[in-house]
C-alpha cells in the first residue's frame, strides 16, 4: 500500500513538472546603475521563463556596454501589461537622480503603472511620488 501511494505522488509531481514547464512565460525588468544612479533599463518578455527574459534583458544592456546590472522586476505571467515609469529627481543629499518601477499585471494598465510605482519606491527609498513625480515612458501589452 504504501509503495503504491509513493509512486502515485511519484507520478502526480512529475506531470506537474511536465505541465509547468510548457506553460511557463515570463518578463523581466532589468536596470543599470552607476554609484546609486539609474542609467538605463531594458525589459524582455520570453516565452520560455522569466529566467530567459532575464537573461536576454542583461544581455541587450550589456551590448550597450553597461556592466553593473540588477535584476528589479521580474515575473511568470504568459500575458501581461507592462508599464515602466521614469522619475529625476534630487537625492536627501541633492544629487540628480533617475530611477525607474516596472510593474506587470494580468488585469490592466493601471494595475501594472501602480506596480511599477511600488516597485519605484522600493528601490529608491527617497523618492516620493507626490514631490518628485515620474512620466511613463514604457505602456506595452505581451
Amino acid at each position: 500500500m504504501k509503495r503504491c501511494c509513493v509512486s502515485a505522488f511519484l507520478v502526480l509531481a512529475l506531470l506537474l513538472s511536465i505541465l509547468s514547464g510548457n506553460a511557463a512565460a515570463g518578463a523581466a525588468c532589468v536596470i543599470a546603475k552607476t554609484m546609486g544612479n539609474s542609467e538605463a533599463i531594458e525589459w524582455m518578455h520570453s516565452p520560455e521563463s522569466a529566467e530567459a527574459a532575464l537573461f536576454q534583458a542583461k544581455q541587450k544592456l550589456r551590448e550597450r556596454g553597461y556592466k553593473y546590472l540588477f535584476p528589479q522586476a521580474t515575473t511568470e505571467l504568459e500575458h501581461a501589461y507592462v508599464v515602466i515609469v521614469e522619475s529625476h529627481y534630487k537625492s536627501s543629499r541633492g544629487k540628480e537622480r533617475t530611477s525607474y518601477g516596472c510593474g506587470f499585471s494580468e488585469q490592466s494598465y493601471d494595475e501594472a503603472l501602480w506596480a511599477a510605482i511600488r516597485n519605484l519606491q522600493a528601490y529608491a527609498w527617497g523618492w516620493k511620488p507626490d514631490k518628485e513625480g515620474y512620466k511613463i515612458s514604457t505602456k506595452k501589452q505581451y
